[in-house]
């Protein structure tokens, strides 16, 4: 029986070491060695407040 995991991405744009949620995914990916039969789903948002747009991701896997 395999479990479901979840990793959280953020990105607001407003340090220089931000990376892009598509590179912090990717990286996490290949780190992970997830493949295509272990991803469940990744979710996408972004609000913006008081001028500062943050955009998120939740990646469901299972291992």
């Amino acid at each position: 029986m395999s479990k479901i995991l979840t990793k959280h991405f953020q990105y607001t744009g407003t340090d220089d070491f931000d990376q892009s949620l598509d590179d912090q995914i990717n990286q996490f990916i290949d780190k992970e060695g997830i493949t295509s039969e272990n991803l469940i789903d990744v979710k996408f948002s972004g609000h913006s407040d008081q001028g500062v747009a943050t955009y998120s991701a939740l990646l469901l896997y299972k291992n």
